[in-house]
């Protein structure tokens, strides 16, 4: 291993750098959290802070905080080292590795092009006032001071093309701004370039760690208002290598540390709701960039924390939104351990305008008092809708049942995701009341729709999905794996392992583990050497993802066994496969294939075994 990343290692702490990604609960002497690798409901991600490992017993994955950082971030190794050592501030010695390191300070194009850009933005903004200062009256009227201005790294895209000729000064590939959606590419005789962002509020986006990744801009007159048009109201970068918009959410690299620390989020719709709302002390909120909450914003968040609050501008986008993201929520309706709410503003206020209007403790309370489960503010929410055109009061009982039947049928895409039948009996009752029914009627209603769905299901598929797991982390060990996790964990434990030993193992897999490993102690390596190369002997044998869990379960485990709990469990193999043959022997007895003189020299060595048996066992007693 190159001293640098033992160094890398030795200062990074993996529980921190992990916990910027995953909400991690400490159990025993390790840290446990859902895996932002995979969809599940139960934590299977384990953090052991002392070894500087992590592993999913759910998906494989595992290694050290270099590896997590790579996959999560998607940055190239040297990219991570180089984030590690800026941020920690880790002396790298000037190894053949670290000229590499040096070599590629140059961050990658696009992430170059974007820093450039968010800077130049900034000074027009900031240092050349007499251009923006229409821009800085927009933002004073919305409330947001040259602090918080200048805290979320806003700017002035200005007339011109002075992008574009800072890019072509700094001799940088100018078609690589044009794919990301910072400049244009005319199609005149010359392909002459120019600034795609001209007389516009610029907002850079952040990734999780701070780092622009992308742009939105807004255009403002030159009165300071906003220009209403049919046009989009924000226009970002386009996607690239470092920005996927369904993946990122705004605002998070502020949000994080306080998202954390209330073990909540407020999710809103608009750049400016979390802005005003972080500025007056709403300080865990995140924003969608104009599209609609995807799966990949709900994992994020459901990784960070408990609790995730949906703040709405209105009722009818509140429940096109709850509509749209009902699948995405089902882990939260059913899970006993997350909970997500959505809360609306009525009387045509968004979260900006309302905190300036009433303050953000009035918000809070407004929350607090007024957020519902999904399922709940769809029922709420029809229930309320034909209450107001008079149907559920209606005195006309036969137009008003099938009024009410209209409601169920509403409902019902809702009621019908809930698999948790105390939940599901809870807002029956709750519509029961509402509607005045019975609730077997409601449930009787639910369940036709349930059956009708899956018999269209069968007909157009032959066969109702079924769910597969390929792994349950409830996996019965037996001995022979058992061995293999303690000797993972003390390499030098295959001194025991004898020749003898090794043919009393069933597993050729088993096998292969304790060879190599013992072929690489005559090789000369040492123990610190070899423990790097534990992946590479697994990946030799048959079932590597098998020994590869029993890996990283062993190192993960609190449970530690000397050198004699060892020699114990080599005895118990031993005793394990006397007993099997044992039986063996015994079913040729019963089995009435045997003369007499073959019982007896069966008998014979039936008790033979036993014996050897017992003594066995009476070592075991003696450790």
């Amino acid at each position: 291993m190159d001293r640098n990343i033992e160094t890398v290692l030795s200062y990074v702490n993996i529980v921190e750098e992990i916990s910027g990604f995953v909400k991690l609960k400490k159990v025993g002497r390790n840290y446990t959290g859902l895996c932002p690798f995979h969809s599940e409901n139960t934590p299977s991600f384990t953090v052991n802070e002392s070894k500087g490992l992590y592993y999913c017993f759910g998906c494989g994955k595992g290694g050290n905080v270099i590896g997590f950082l790579k996959d999560i971030k998607g940055d190239s190794f040297v990219e991570v080292i180089l984030y590690l050592k800026k941020k920690y501030n880790i002396p790298l010695e000037d190894t053949k590795f670290h000229k590499a390191g040096k070599a590629s300070t140059d961050e990658c194009p696009v992430k170059k092009i974007i820093n450039l850009a968010v800077n130049f933005y900034y000074e027009n903004l900031f240092v050349y006032v007499s251009n923006s200062r229409h821009i800085i009256k927009y933002l004073s009227d919305r409330g947001i001071t040259e602090n918080i201005a200048k805290d979320f790294k806003l700017g002035y895209a200005g007339f011109g093309n002075g992008l574009t000729a800072l890019l072509a000064n700094g001799k940088t590939d100018l078609d690589i701004a044009v794919n990301i959606g910072l400049l244009v590419k005319k199609q005149d005789y010359n392909k002459t370039y120019a600034d795609r962002f001209v007389n516009k509020l610029i907002i850079p986006i952040m990734d999780r760690t701070g780092d622009p990744v992308a742009l939105a801009s807004r255009i403002i007159s030159r009165e300071g208002e906003a220009v209403s048009s049919n046009f989009p109201k924000y226009i970002n970068t386009n996607n690239s290598e470092i920005f996927v918009k369904n993946n990122t959410l705004y605002g998070l690299d502020k949000a994080l540390p306080f998202i954390k620390k209330e073990n909540s989020v407020i999710v809103v719709e608009g750049y400016f709701d979390m802005i005003t709302l972080y500025a007056n002390g709403i300080k865990n909120t995140v924003a969608t960039m104009g599209t609609a909450l995807s799966k990949s914003h709900i994992l994020n968040l459901s990784r960070l924390c408990d609790e995730i609050v949906l703040l709405y501008d209105g009722d009818k986008a509140g429940i096109n939104a709850i509509n749209r993201g009902l699948e995405l929520f089902q882990s939260f309706i059913d899970g006993p351990d997350k909970n997500i709410y959505a809360v609306c503003l009525t009387g045509g206020d968004d979260p900006d305008g309302y905190v300036r209007k009433y303050g953000g403790g009035s918000l809070i309370k407004l929350i607090n008092e007024n957020k519902k489960p999904p399922i709940e503010f769809a029922l709420d929410y029809y229930i309320e809708k034909n209450k107001n055109r008079g149907i559920i009061n209606n005195k006309d009982d036969e137009r008003r049942l099938k009024e009410k039947a209209s409601i169920i049928k509403d409902i019902i895409p809702f009621l019908k995701r809930i698999n948790n039948n105390i939940i599901l009996s809870h807002y029956i009752n709750i519509l029961a009341n509402r509607l005045g029914l019975n609730e077997d009627v409601i449930r009787k209603y639910i369940e036709s729709y349930k059956t009708a769905e899956a018999g269209r299901h069968f007909d157009n598929h032959g066969a109702l999905p079924q769910e597969t797991n390929a792994y349950s982390a409830k996996e019965e060990l037996c001995i022979e794996d058992i061995i293999i996790g303690k000797i993972f964990c003390n390499l030098l434990l295959t001194e025991y392992i004898s020749d003898d030993i090794i043919c009393e193992f069933s597993d050729k897999n088993a096998v292969i583990i304790v060879t190599e490993i013992q072929n690489a102690f005559k090789s000369g390596m040492g123990e610190d050497e070899i423990n790097g190369k534990i992946e590479e002997i697994i990946s030799k044998t048959e079932n590597s993802p098998k020994w590869s869990r029993i890996y990283y379960s062993s190192l993960l485990s609190e449970n530690k066994s000397g050198r004699e709990d060892f020699k114990k469990l080599l005895i118990k193999l031993k005793v394990n496969n006397i007993d099997k043959t044992c039986k063996s022997i015994l079913g040729e007895i019963k089995s009435g294939l045997l003369d007499e003189k073959g019982k007896i020299i069966k008998f014979q060595e039936l008790n033979r075994l036993k014996y050897i048996s017992k003594e066995f066992q009476k070592k075991i007693c003696g450790y």
